[in-house]
């Protein structure tokens, strides 16, 4: 009896059928007593009938780091529409551009997906294409479009303040041992004087 309690307790998630409960209420555009146990039935036919694979995301919140991340990335912020507005208004040549491969280091699609989206809210870089770790062999990469950077000095220097930005979001985000394969990682291919230090 109690390998049938787990077994439906695995299947069946409280956060997944309250939101298709939710989304059946949002269908019917009405809140209801018949709209919610219909939905509530509904939802748990078909968290049983088609259950979703357990994903096992690493995660563990650390909210000072959470305070830290985001001060830091307002500074950045900052900085880079001071930049654009400069580029923008100064006199002479139009500014060139690069579009930056940066390898990254985490393993995760989620941890790719988060430096990306923190990286292309930075005005002036765009990120064009992303790899995702796990259709790369566990490798992932961003392609970056950066604005006036038109040297290998200043794509060195994107790539560094990208891998420097997904260093942060492992420390903030990471568990012990997400952060650990990420250091092998950056060991294996030399990047690790931008991956020292561990997650708290």
């Amino acid at each position: 009896m109690n390998a049938k309690v787990l077994s439906l307790r695995e299947r069946v998630s409280v956060p997944l059928l309250v939101w298709l409960v939710v989304l059946w209420l949002l269908l019917w555009g009405d809140l209801s007593w018949a709209n919610v146990i219909s939905g509530t039935v509904l939802a748990l036919l078909v968290t049983l009938v088609l259950p979703m694979p357990t994903v096992s995301l690493g995660i563990r919140i650390r909210p000072l780091r959470i305070v830290a991340l985001l001060a830091r990335f307002a500074a950045d912020l900052f900085a880079a529409s001071a930049q654009v507005a400069w580029l923008t208004v100064r006199p002479g040549r139009q500014p060139r551009n690069s579009v930056v491969k940066v390898p990254l280091h985490s393993g995760s699609d989620l941890f790719v997906t988060m430096t990306a989206e923190m990286v292309s809210l930075v005005p002036g870089s765009v990120i064009v294409e992303l790899g995702a770790p796990s259709l790369q062999g566990g490798q992932g990469s961003i392609y970056v479009h950066a604005l006036g950077v038109d040297t290998e000095e200043g794509r060195q220097r994107i790539r560094r303040e990208v891998l420097l930005t997904e260093r942060r979001i492992l420390k903030t985000f990471a568990t012990p041992q997400v952060y650990a394969e990420y250091l092998d990682r950056c060991r294996a291919d030399g990047s690790d004087s931008l991956c020292e230090g561990s997650p708290a």
